[in-house]
């Protein structure tokens, strides 16, 4: 029986060089987040008579770890979702609530203006005081409402741009899925096909709080992005505060509930919806508060004798209030007889004890309108955010699933020691991605890999320039 000892020995070869070009791709990618360790396999080739015929190289393939990557990108997309909503919170919460000036301390100034007033009820000065206080407390509700009104509207200006961003990512997924079909088929690699699309699945997590199957079909909130080869193109639907999503199919559209929307776009979203949410609890404290000041006001006289006049105009669709264009020093008032006894501030008294009142407002019993106020601000928070506490596979309070205990979430080996490490950066909530930017004092992921090998960077070398040396025989 012969043996062709030069086909075994260049299938040897083969072997090597595939053997090798993977260790120095992972060597390579041993800092890219999207990378996963590649390995390749060999079977025996049989020759005539049973007899060996040299190695086979198999085709590339990755270690991967799908409920741990599951879990980075869920962590990703509540982590864009907070930041994104940060933003626009951080921004409302100066509006409505800054240093100095703010709606409940602008009313307080008019119940401070009403107790000077009822002390010298006739003063001019005093009852101009009082007005420009009221005008005031008006004019700082029209500014509140109107910057939260706006600040909503600049966040949703970021819209479009990331549902292009979302279309790019999800064509480019679909592509990958077509491709990673196409080489399957052909009994190729598709490593860095997957490698590729789960990075492009990472970036959608991000965007948009998506998740993707085994088999590259992505959804969001049950609503298909990517379905096999095929990128549904996500849209937008109406303008401005009325805005929403859909995703449009081959016969119609599908409209996406933005409420099941997460990552950076369900952060945008929520924040504007929290804002417009804020700016209507503003105007409608004002306009309680007004109501009240205004039914107490036209129980009172002037000193022109005239009575019913209001304090402030309230609008019957909703929004800030105003002032009373009609109100002067002489009708304001402040007594409680027509017959305008010098020194009466018994209304203006009355109008004072409102802020002592604690029925004003329903939502918020036994408040006072300072202690409402004060309410609405605390109250202002990140809505929904339980949402995105997940309590399926991608929880963060989920436990951190390696299926090889000695290798870390991308395949690269990891020692104990290390492994711990990178558990603990996650349980305090920096991620499995977001704790590799951290190790920095750790050794490297190519110094583990090539200790594990046994071989060192001079090992690799001269064994490059030793597969040199048979390639040129």
């Amino acid at each position: 029986m012969s043996v062709n000892l030069q086909s075994i020995g260049l299938s040897g070869i083969a072997a090597a060089e595939a053997a090798m070009a993977a260790i120095e791709s992972n060597i390579t990618n041993a800092s890219n987040p999207n990378y996963s360790a590649e390995s390749v396999g060999f079977q025996t080739e049989a020759g005539p008579n049973g007899g060996g015929a040299g190695i086979e190289v198999l085709p590339t393939t990755r270690a991967s770890a799908p409920m741990l990557t599951e879990q980075i990108n869920g962590a990703q997309a509540t982590e864009s979702y907070d930041q994104s909503f940060s933003q626009v919170a951080t921004v409302a919460q100066q509006i409505v609530a800054p240093s100095s000036g703010d709606l409940g301390s602008t009313l307080q100034d008019v119940f401070n203006a009403f107790t000077a007033l009822s002390a010298d009820p006739q003063d001019p000065t005093t009852r101009t005081a009082a007005i420009s206080a009221l005008s005031n407390f008006a004019q700082t509700d029209q500014s509140i409402s109107s910057n939260l009104y706006s600040t909503a509207l600049t966040q949703l200006d970021s819209v479009s741009p990331l549902i292009t961003q979302i279309n790019s990512a999800s064509t480019q997924i679909a592509q990958d899925n077509g491709q990673i079909i196409a080489a399957q088929a052909g009994g190729q690699s598709t490593a860095a096909l997957l490698d590729q699309r789960d990075a492009a699945v990472g970036q959608l997590a991000s965007l948009i709080g998506a998740t993707a199957d085994s088999n590259g079909n992505v959804s969001v909130g049950g609503v298909p992005l990517v379905s096999g080869t095929s990128a549904l193109t996500l849209s937008t639907t109406g303008s401005g505060a009325s805005i929403g999503l859909s995703v449009s199919l081959a016969k119609g559209t599908l409209p996406l509930n933005v409420s099941q929307v997460g990552g950076q776009l369900g952060g945008i979203l929520a924040g504007a919806q929290s804002t417009l949410n804020l700016q209507t609890q503003v105007d409608n404290f004002a306009q309680t508060t007004a109501t009240a000041l205004n039914a107490q006001s036209a129980t009172g006289f002037g000193l022109d004798g005239s009575t019913g006049t209001a304090l402030f105009i309230v609008p019957a669709a909703g929004g800030p209030i105003s002032i009373n264009p009609a109100l002067t020093e002489q009708n304001l008032p402040t007594a409680s007889t027509a017959a305008g006894v010098p020194g009466d501030g018994s209304n203006a008294v009355a109008i004072a004890a409102l802020a002592n009142n604690q029925n004003l407002f329903p939502a918020y019993t036994n408040s006072t309108p300072q202690e409402a106020f004060t309410q609405i601000t605390s109250d202002f928070r990140h809505p929904g955010a339980e949402r995105f506490q997940r309590t399926d596979s991608s929880s963060e309070h989920a436990p951190i699933v390696d299926p090889d205990e000695e290798r870390d979430y991308r395949g690269f080996p990891q020692r104990p020691a290390y492994r711990a490490h990178r558990v603990s950066e996650h349980a305090a909530g920096l991620g499995a991605r977001g704790a590799g930017r951290q190790r920095r004092h750790h050794l490297s992921h190519e110094q583990h890999y090539l200790a594990d090998q046994g071989l060192t960077r001079a090992d690799i070398r001269s064994l490059a320039v030793q597969l040199d040396d048979l390639r040129a025989r």
